[in-house]
């Protein structure tokens, strides 16, 4: 062997060590790791006839209490209907996940009381609820009864593909959690009801995903919607909130972003959403900063879009999107577009159009430092009245409107190269 074939050799022994020896240290530096849930608890095996018929609910319970007394594990409820007539109580925190066959495995939900239910001092953690059919069934629901519970609050979970309807008996709210809700994600979730009271309501905490889905109060749309329905309600002290591609419609409150007299909420993002034929749009009534990107906000009473006198410190950023036909089904109301009673906000490139009362209405001096460029007023009522102190109106198009700007006389405010045609 030459000199060269010795010294390739005991390179790659030297090589194969330093592998090993990091490979070792690697997995000796690893934290131990829970075991793997891996037990099924299929509904059928444990007594369920699932034919709409049958008493179901005992042998759901005991599927969940196995997995609670295993640690974890996953209950899988086949097709068919479930008849359950008592709550559904998890006593565990971990790892459970329950999963069906998606809108062909129905849970039909009888009493005014939550289907599903994590109680006070129990934390729904890992826990993932998919692909199941709730269905409102023999007696009215109360607004305050949502089919699925979390008193304990929610870390790390995921709701996914759930289907929320009625039959023969009105539906209360969706999916509550209390105490605090952490990185944990609502996904594609249809609220059909229709919603008489929250769609999803959202406790403290961050890192909170909706994606998609829908949530409806009221099927038409001529008629009068109920006024205490909400799509999605963040109660208080929320940060990193994603709303993304979802449809909030015919309600009282497509979205309502903080509660009177609880913590105010800390950063929300919407992005592409759907604010539709309700009373009320999106209303703010906390000082959180709220990013809207994108997003239709149409056809509601009041205004499409609302920050309330409570939202001292508020700060809005509306980017691109719709602000349009308040007023469009002749219920009573104002029928504006954007109102701003408190706090500051910028406007940018939004079409702001077709709203029978104003398409912007800043209403008093407790708005400052306000921006509204490159957006186009047309067909409103008023385009713009325009209060407050410190502002920027500029670089607007207002076209096809009644009247088109309502100016006081400005304090700091800047009204200019804005583009008026009849």
């Amino acid at each position: 062997m030459d000199r060269r074939q010795v010294l390739q050799q005991a390179l790659a022994a030297g090589a194969g060590l330093s592998t090993a020896t990091l490979a070792l240290s690697a997995r000796g530096s690893e934290p131990d790791k829970p075991p793997c849930i891996s037990t099924t608890y299929n509904a059928r095996d444990h007594g369920a006839k699932a034919d709409g018929i049958t008493d179901d609910t005992t042998a759901l319970q005991q599927c969940l209490n196995e997995a609670v007394k295993a640690g974890g594990g996953h209950i899988y409820i086949p097709a068919g209907r479930y008849r359950i007539t008592k709550t559904l109580r998890v006593e565990s925190a971990n790892r459970i996940d329950i999963t069906g066959d998606g809108a062909t495995s129905v849970l039909l939900h009888e009493n005014d009381e939550p289907l599903l239910l994590w109680p006070k001092g129990k934390e729904c953690r890992n826990v993932s609820i998919r692909h199941l059919c709730f269905t409102s069934v023999a007696h009215d629901k109360a607004r305050e009864t949502p089919v699925i519970s979390c008193l304990g609050g929610a870390v790390s979970s995921m709701f996914h593909h759930l289907v929320f309807e009625t039959e023969g008996a009105r539906m209360g709210s969706g999916i509550h959690v209390e105490q605090v809700l952490d990185t944990t994600t609502f996904d594609h979730c249809l609220m059909w009801g229709p919603i008489r009271g929250v769609g999803i309501r959202v406790a403290k905490g961050s890192e909170v995903r909706i994606f998609g889905g829908r949530i409806i109060g009221g099927f038409h749309k001529f008629e009068s919607v109920d006024s205490q329905s909400i799509g999605i309600h963040l109660t208080e002290n929320n940060g990193g909130v994603h709303v993304v591609t979802t449809d909030l419609i015919s309600l009282g409150t497509s979205m309502k972003i903080g509660e009177a007299g609880m913590a105010a909420n800390r950063e929300v993002f919407i992005t592409h959403a759907t604010f539709d034929s309700s009373v009320h749009g999106l209303v703010q009534v906390d000082s959180a900063y709220t990013s809207i990107t994108g997003c239709w906000a149409a056809s509601s009473d009041e205004e499409q879009i609302l920050l309330s006198e409570t939202a001292t410190h508020a700060i809005m950023v509306i980017s691109g999107g719709t602000i349009y036909n308040g007023g469009v089904y002749g219920r009573p109301g104002a029928h504006n577009g954007m109102v701003a009673k408190a706090g500051t906000f910028i406007l940018n490139g939004v079409a702001v159009r077709e709203n029978k009362g104003a398409g912007l209405l800043v209403d008093n001096d407790a708005v400052r430092n306000y921006v509204v460029s490159a957006c186009r007023f047309t067909d409103n009522g008023t385009a713009a009245i325009i209060r407050g102190r410190n502002y920027s109106v500029t670089g607007n198009v207002f076209a096809g409107n009644q009247k088109n700007l309502d100016v006081k006389v400005p304090e700091n405010g800047i009204v200019a190269s804005n583009s008026a045609m009849a």
